[in-house]
């Protein structure tokens, strides 16, 4: 599958084998109060096996889509939560209140509560099913699932000027 939109960060592969993800440090800013790093991050992760850039760039591919699959389930766990929960506020206490209580009201009232369970439910382990897709995609691209190491830029520049390292497609607007 081919990408469409830039990349936001290069991969490198070092002569000792492990991949170094290169991005701007911006993106990882969290605080919009302070002004944001300039330059950027370097990230080195242990492989599990020979790797080529295809393969780092695969593993990103998949990732990506497995956090649109995540979007999209977060949001019907969502929304099947709020559902739930605006159903039984309805036939628990809204109905009752206006004198509408109905043969349906019951109905109402009884299929409210696994609705809303289903949606907390959700909310509970969609995060967890999430990180195991992740890990699993790493796992399967060659990358080990441990936390990636954070290089200090003189440590990662010598890395990636070393003989026998290999780098990916630039960052579009940014500089290596």
């Amino acid at each position: 599958m081919t990408r469409q939109r830039p990349r936001t960060f290069q991969w490198h592969l070092a002569a000792d084998g492990t991949a170094i993800k290169a991005y701007p440090k911006a993106l990882d800013h969290s605080n919009p109060q302070q002004e944001a790093p300039k330059g950027l991050k370097y990230l080195r992760y242990a492989t599990t096996r020979r790797l080529a850039l295809a393969d780092l760039y695969a593993v990103e591919d998949a990732l990506d889509e497995s956090a649109a699959r995540y979007e999209r389930v977060a949001r019907a766990v969502v929304l099947t939560g709020v559902l739930g929960l605006a159903a039984m506020i309805v036939g628990w206490l809204v109905l009752p209140a206006i004198g509408l209580d109905g043969d349906w009201t019951p109905i109402l009232r009884v299929t409210s509560i696994p609705v809303l369970a289903v949606g907390v439910a959700g909310v509970m382990f969609t995060p967890l099913s999430m990180r195991r897709s992740i890990d699993r995609i790493r796992t399967e691209g060659g990358l080990d699932v441990s936390e990636p190491k954070v290089l200090k830029e003189d440590e990662a520049l010598a890395l990636l000027h070393a003989p026998g390292t290999v780098s990916g497609p630039a960052i579009e607007g940014g500089t290596l």
